[in-house]
């Protein structure tokens, strides 16, 4: 099946939609033919990637760790479009800080809105995704497979993910796929966050040295590692993790 044809007529939710992976990744589905409902917890940002997508695109406004909002986001892409086919979570959250400083509360925010965000809204989603023969996407980090200073909250929740994403795929078998994407250093919004321009080029320099390729990832990268999962050509791949990281890391 060509993917113009595949696309064409689906419908996607992205969690995270208003910037970043999240904003590339929904822009991307657009660009396919693909309905896309972009959820994101900054009402402004979802509308942004919403008026930029076109006609085919919805906006909800969600909190991924509400239970209610994970409902939301499902409701709002079968009230408008009729159905849901794919799931991609990106939405996320950022604090660092050495385990022995790291507090309880920073700890749970953290993981509420990495890990548990991710299964709320999987869970909302499988029922109509795997009526519909879809998929799910589901953003994991290199940093669920090597330590990063200061995060340890950060790649306890992105293990977490790998480890969902292997069972969800499991019982969405054989109708619905479900894989991840662990993403190396990629220049986000987000990455460059609180950066004058030295502190940016010398941020950039030092994790540069460290990638084969010989530059930080974009989230188009990993946009069309996404497309390629929820795509015709991945439907015998299932429970993988997609490491996208320029060859700074092999697992």
């Amino acid at each position: 099946m060509r993917e113009a044809d595949w696309f064409g007529e689906r419908v996607a939710a992205v969690t995270g939609g208003g910037s970043g992976i999240g904003q590339a990744i929904a822009l991307e589905l657009a660009s396919a033919g693909t309905s896309v409902v972009i959820g994101d917890i900054v009402a402004a940002a979802a509308d942004e990637t919403a008026h930029r997508a076109g006609d085919r695109a919805a906006t909800a406004v969600i909190d991924v760790s509400r239970e209610d909002d994970a409902a939301r986001l499902v409701r709002t892409a079968i009230d408008r479009f009729g159905r849901l086919d794919f799931l991609v979570c990106c939405a996320g959250n950022v604090s660092v800080a050495p385990l022995l400083e790291l507090s309880e509360a920073d700890w749970k925010r953290l993981l509420a809105v990495h890990l548990t965000g991710t299964f709320l809204c999987s869970r909302a989603a499988i029922d109509p995704i795997v009526a519909a023969g879809g998929a799910f996407v589901n953003m994991a980090s290199s940093y669920a497979f090597k330590g990063r200073p200061g995060g340890t909250h950060y790649s306890a929740a992105k293990a977490g993910i790998v480890g969902f994403t292997r069972v969800l795929a499991v019982e969405v078998a054989p109708r619905a796929t479900a894989n991840a994407i662990a993403p190396g250093p990629i220049d986000t919004p987000r990455w460059r966050s609180g950066l004058d321009e030295a502190q940016l080029a010398a941020k950039r320099a030092r994790r540069v040295a460290d990638v084969p390729l010989g530059r930080l990832g974009t989230p188009h990268d990993i946009a069309d590692t996404a497309l390629f999962l929820l795509g015709p050509r991945a439907r015998w791949i299932t429970g993988q993790v997609m490491h996208v990281n320029g060859g700074e890391f092999f697992p």
